[in-house]
């Protein structure tokens, strides 16, 4: 059972000629030092060149910094936020995750995905991640290298380059969104 908030206003947008996109985040595995550019973000109602941008976060547990305007509830499962994202994200809709098998899907999806420290993925840059990625996995089962760290350190530098990634990031998918129109 999905409890989503299924009256996000885009279909509103839509309908009288403006263009949306959209910002998707994983609530639930999002670092905490990236929610409140994310928020301030999505208070200011911001247009690129008559793109509307909005921001929705998708998670299983509602986080108490996260309006529930703003947020789409999913049931517990593996994936279940990514799942949720990857339904309801449109082409030239960015993507924050970690993730990259899920970072792989939305671009072949024809959308955009960057990681919490700002890295943009891309077409040119997936499979080369993937691979390093799956190599990396496999010698962790093996033994061979360190297990894969959980929380690791963050500061105001790596804040500071996912906020300009993602900008830049917004400008080239408003522009991609316009061109699509």
């Amino acid at each position: 059972m999905n409890h989503a908030h299924e009256d996000d206003g885009r279909e509103g947008e839509r309908s009288q000629g403006s263009l949306t996109l959209t910002i998707w985040v994983d609530a639930d595995s999002a670092p905490r030092d990236i929610r409140p550019l994310l928020l301030r973000r999505a208070v200011a109602h911001r247009e690129y060149e008559g793109v509307v941008v909005d921001v929705r976060f998708v998670a299983v547990r509602a986080p108490a910094d996260i309006p529930n305007s703003l947020l789409t509830l999913v049931d517990p499962g593996e994936g279940a936020a990514d799942h949720e994202i990857e339904a309801r994200s449109s082409p030239s809709d960015i993507v924050v995750t970690r993730d990259i098998p899920f970072a792989e899907r939305i671009i072949a999806k024809g959308g955009h995905a960057i990681n919490d420290r700002g890295e943009i993925f891309s077409s040119e840059n997936i499979a080369q991640r993937r691979s390093l990625r799956d190599a990396m996995a496999s010698l962790r089962e093996l033994g061979i290298a360190p297990a894969s760290p959980k929380g690791s350190h963050r500061d105001a530098l790596d804040t500071k380059r996912f906020a300009d990634g993602l900008e830049r990031l917004v400008v080239r998918a408003v522009r991609e969104k316009k061109r699509l129109r």
